[in-house]
Parts: C-alpha cells; structure tokens; sequence
C-alpha cells in the first residue's frame, strides 16, 4: 500500500461521519417524529449554537408553533451524494430550567435533570479557587457560563457564513421577545485539507454507529439499536445485559420516544501546548527521524493518525489506503491477539469506544454486553482560529479555538456521554486489568492536581508511563439539553403539559 509523510493529513472521507442512511429504512420507526441532528446529524460547514431564556412561555409556545415548521427532521436531512446542496437546517433543545418552564417533565435522565453544572465536577473539571463541596465551579468556565440562565438551544446550521448568519437571525426574529439570547457559539470547519480535522489535527467523526434499521454499516462499523440514541424504540434499555440477552425496557413518557439528550461541551484546545509535547516526547526508534517519532507518539496517544487511519490497522506509519470506508473502521484491538503492540489501551479512541473486550472470570463488570449500549452519536463543530505564527513560536495558546462537542444519546449517564467521560476516560484503571492510564486526550484527573499518566503510548518500551502535567483541553462551558420528538414539540406549541416519570 502506498505511503503518505507521517502524520500529515492525506483525502477525506466521501463522508467522514461514517453515516449512510438505508434507501429503505425501518418502516416502524418514524423520521418525520425524529430531529434531524440526532440522526443522521446535519451536513453543515457552519453552524451556531443559540443559547436562551424564556421571557414568557405563554406567548414562547406559540411562536414555538410557527418555528416547528423550519426544523429539520431526519426525513429531511439529504443522503450523502445530495449533500453539496444549499440548505439550511435549526433543531431546538431545552434544558432542564427550560422544561420546567414549559411544564415538561422528565423523561427518566436524572442528569439532564440536574444540569451540566451539577455534575461538572464528576466529569472532571478542574475547580475554581471559589469552589465549595456545596457549589462547585469551573476554573475554566466562561462568566457567561457560570451566570447566564439557559432554558434552550437553537441549533442553526448551514454550508456557509453568509447562510448561516441569515438563519441565525430568522430564528431569532421568528421568537421576538418570548426569549432572551444570552450566549452565541459560532463553529466552522476547518480551511482547505484542514476540513473534517479538529484543532490538533486529526481526522474527526469517524467513527459513527450504524443504528441497526436505519443505516448501513461499513465493514467493522460499531453498531447499535436505535434506542441507544433515541428514546422509546429498540435498544432503550437498562443493564444487566446477560449472554447477548435484551435489557430491560426503560419507562418512558409517551411523548418523549423519538426524543433524544444532547450534551454540550465547549471544549478549549491548547494546540501549541500540545504540539510542543509531541516534540519534547518523540518516540524514540530505530530509523524513525524526530518528526515521525513525534507524529507516532501522537498517533499512539489519540488512536489514529492525522489522517484518520488507525494504528491497529496501520501501527507503524500512516497509509491512504486505510482511508478506504470499507477499511478504516475494520478493527477490533484484540487481532491478531490481544495486547498494546499496535494500539495501547489508554489511546483516546480506545478509552472511549473499546469495541471488543475479552471479559476474565470473575470480573465485576462484563465490559461486553456492555459495549453495544455505549456508543454516542456525535455532531460536533471546530470553532476559533488557525494558530498563528506567534503561537507557534512561542508555543503558547493566546487565542481561543477547540471543538463546540455535541452528542446525542438516550440516557446520559447509562451509557452515553457521562458515563464515557467518568467511567471510562478520566478512570485510571479502565480497561481492567490491563491498563493504569487516563486517556490522554479528553481524560481528566478529577481535583486540583492535574497530573495524568498514559502507558503504552510507545510500543518499544513497555514499561514507560508518559506523564502530562496540564491538561491540552479544558471545559469552557456546557449543558443537557432534551430534544424533543416533533410531536411533543406540536403538544407544548398548544399550550400542553407534558407528564414526566
């Protein structure tokens, strides 16, 4: 197979988000009941975030009746071959002071209930000096996010700026006075062979799962039920998980199936921090310059190389042929044996999604009945701008760019985003027992020492446990939000209250 430099990006996918709906889907399950970004998720090159309060819910319900008609359903996101076309998606979420607004009861997610706030010291935010054991608040989090009250979202997203910022504008117009715009976040995809690559550097959204009915999986695609990501239909289901066996359906409202949560994170990139731990941390190998030690050290930190390929494909040395749909999601870690020769097990898309576990006797948790219920659809968008020469030389963030994360999912905490954050990412001894590391990406070392370790980044030297004293991304800011089925939505827009459990 032809090689390519190291680490440097290579084509993009056809569609890098991994998600080619079936011609023909599950005829049971309804698309015109489902928001469109939670699936497929919306094609977009920008988008803007909408964050708001409800003034006067009276008169927000109805102007909510006259915005129904512009979301975008998943009957209405194109297919992939379509997707060049000028268009203009929105979707709505609300939080959880928003529901209480809108006399919307939960769906059965304490966590969306609770808010992102609440529970921001579990997911490993680093603490503010002001931080209390009864009020915890991110040393990172914007003041905007620490004091502005967010009852919704409006998702807004298109194929340019110009677009953009004309729908932005028309769903702000369309609600008047009923709400008050208290925070904008702008995302855009990256320039030129940048397109598809956060920050850092490397290839984003590959990894999508097929919800089975609905989409047709590539070979080696992760896939899951549907209920996994959207409430009320197959695979929405509580553990114990035994012998491949159904869980146990999760009580829902009626109005909620077809519904999903979305978790918002805005994620805070220190790129030339990053980079400058790459170069002062090369793998050191015979034959191997600095620059392609560096560009392995990062490739076995995230998982991938730059180019999306995947080191347990390609372990040594980026490959295009890899890029190939059919090849880059063909892997299970544990071929042709198991271990962390060709991918440790601390690498961020590992730690995140472990695809296949081989479960010891007596293990407390049987991680493989587990892995088809933790998946999460993700939709997110870069936001900021290219690092600048200045950076670079001085080798120190002074502007603001990273990644606006989105993910959908049925429950956050059993086993959506949380759980991932928490139990996977920021937890040392995850995968056991083989593993002693945080994921050196996302993972967060929950207090006010931020030290982590991450082994088996270099596969000649077992033994080496490559410690990072500041953390390359930090939490700016965030919420949960529910994404109503477009039913519920036309039942709240008359002036309905929605039952919860």
């Amino acid at each position: 197979m032809a090689q390519v430099p190291v680490g440097q990006p290579t084509k993009s996918l056809p569609d890098n988000r991994s998600i080619i709906p079936l011609e023909q889907p599950d005829p049971s399950i309804d698309l015109t009941n489902i928001q469109g970004d939670v699936y497929p998720t919306f094609p977009k090159k920008v988008e803007q975030f909408i964050f708001f309060s409800i003034t006067d819910p009276s008169v927000f319900r109805k102007k909510l009746g006259k915005f129904r008609k512009h979301i975008t359903t998943a009957a209405d996101v194109p297919l992939p071959k379509d997707r060049m076309v000028k268009l203009t998606q929105y979707q709505i979420g609300f939080s959880s002071s928003g529901m209480t607004a809108l006399n919307i009861g939960s769906p059965g997610d304490s966590e969306l209930i609770d808010g992102q706030k609440k529970g921001a010291e579990n997911l490993g935010d680093e603490p503010a000096p002001e931080s209390t054991p009864t009020n915890f608040v991110g040393k990172h989090w914007s003041q905007e996010w620490r004091e502005k009250k967010i009852d919704g979202v409006i998702l807004a997203a298109s194929e340019s700026s110009a677009t953009c910022e004309e729908a932005a504008a028309k769903a702000i117009d369309i609600f008047g006075n009923s709400i008050k715009v208290e925070i904008i976040e702008r995302g855009k995809v990256r320039p030129g062979t940048e397109e598809g690559h956060e920050h850092f550097g490397y290839l984003d959204g590959v990894s999508q799962p097929a919800l089975k009915g609905l989409v047709k999986p590539h070979a080696g695609q992760l896939e899951c039920e549907p209920g996994v990501i959207i409430m009320g239909l197959k695979g929405d289901e509580a553990p114990p998980f035994v012998d491949g066996q159904p869980g146990t359906p999760r009580q829902r409202p009626d109005w909620a199936v077809g519904g999903s949560v979305m978790a918002f994170r805005k994620l805070h990139q220190r790129v030339p921090e990053f980079d400058k731990f790459l170069e002062e941390n090369p793998i050191q190998k015979h034959g191997l310059t600095h620059e392609e030690g560096v560009a392995l050290r990062g490739a076995r930190m995230v998982g991938r190389w730059k180019s999306g390929v995947p080191i347990d494909l390609s372990p040594e040395q980026d490959d295009p042929d890899f890029l190939d749909p059919e090849f880059i999601n063909n892997f299970r870690y544990h071929l042709p044996e198991p271990g962390q020769a060709r991918c440790p097990f601390s690498a961020h898309i590992r730690k995140t999604a472990p695809r296949e576990h081989h479960d010891k006797p007596g293990a407390p948790l049987k991680l493989n009945p587990v892995l088809p219920h933790a998946l999460i659809m993700r939709a997110g968008i870069p936001y900021g701008p290219e690092v600048t020469p200045a950076e670079r030389q001085a080798q120190k963030t002074s502007e603001d760019r990273g990644l606006l994360f989105v993910s959908y999912q049925s429950l956050l905490g059993s086993f959506g985003f949380s759980f991932i954050q928490r139990t996977w990412a920021n937890n040392p001894t995850f995968p056991p027992p083989e593993d002693n590391s945080f994921d050196p990406i996302i993972g967060n070392a929950k207090g006010v020492v931020r030290t982590r370790v991450a082994s088996g980044t270099d596969a000649t030297f077992t033994g080496e446990n490559l410690e990072m004293k500041e953390d390359f991304i930090v939490a700016e800011g965030g919420e949960y939000f529910l994404i109503p089925p477009l039913k519920a939505i036309d039942r709240i827009s008359n002036g309905e209250s929605l039952p919860g459990l």
